[in-house]
């Protein structure tokens, strides 16, 4: 029986022995003992700091046909097509978190007009829109650990439209001018970006831009008003993309 009990205190004592070592190592130098305190757990932390950014983007865009409201008089029926133009984008904003973001945004649309039914006209007719929009953006939090991230976010604002005719003959007048009114416009967004170093994205974008109608007034004579007036325009842009962090 003793001989039992000898077995289990010398196993009580080796599991005692082997939790210290686990917990800590000692060593003995000249009749002193040296206690190293076992290595601190390595804890990885993520740290989110707010900051400003700017950014640019170069793409393509197509508008949608239109109609033709009123051409310097009432007119029938009638539809405004453009050309496959291009988009200039800007924006400054301020990363309030790791997942939102408020900017201001502007840029030009440019569209050539390619036809507009019933008339005739110079083809270096065209149609601009200046955006002036107010942005949130929304994007995925990766926490640092992939150098790819989404976002997708929407703008409310604004947008400067701009009409320029060369030679146009429609609804009995003919001329050649130019005019912009302010419109009501927004946006939808969506890009996925690339973190190439701590303060440098570069990424694609897809824009979806709605402006209300415009409503030109131009400078005649002999016609029954001095208006020209399109309804709203949808376009679909894509575009490449480059933000710095400050």
């Amino acid at each position: 029986m003793k001989k039992h009990e000898s077995v289990g205190l010398v196993g009580l004592c080796m599991g005692a022995l082997c939790l210290t070592a686990n917990a800590q190592s000692t060593q003995t130098s000249g009749g002193t003992t040296i206690v190293t305190p076992p290595p601190a757990p390595n804890y990885n932390y993520y740290s989110f700091t707010p900051h400003a950014y700017v950014g640019a983007d170069l793409g393509g865009e197509v508008t949608m046909d239109t109609k033709v409201n009123e051409f310097f008089g009432p007119i029938g029926p009638t539809k405004v097509r453009f050309d496959p133009g291009v988009r200039i984008g800007f924006v400054g904003g301020y990363q309030l978190s790791d997942w939102f973001s408020v900017e201001g945004q502007t840029g030009v649309y440019l569209n050539q007009i390619d036809s507009i039914d019933g008339a005739s006209f110079n083809d270096n007719s065209f149609v601009e829109q200046v955006p002036l929009l107010a942005n949130v953006r929304l994007q995925l939090p990766t926490h640092g650990n992939c150098p790819l991230t989404p976002y997708i976010g929407g703008g409310l604002g604004g947008s400067i439209s701009l009409v320029d005719f060369h030679d146009v003959n429609l609804n009995g007048v003919e001329g050649s001018d130019s005019a912009a009114s302010l419109v009501f416009a927004y946006q939808a967004f969506a890009g996925l970006r690339y973190s190439i170093t701590k303060n440098i994205d570069i990424g694609v974008e897809y824009h979806y831009f709605v402006t209300t109608g415009s409503d030109w007034k131009f400078d005649t004579f002999d016609t029954q008003t001095d208006h020209v007036k399109f309804a709203g325009t949808q376009t679909h842009a894509a575009s490449v993309a480059v933000n710095f962090r400050f």
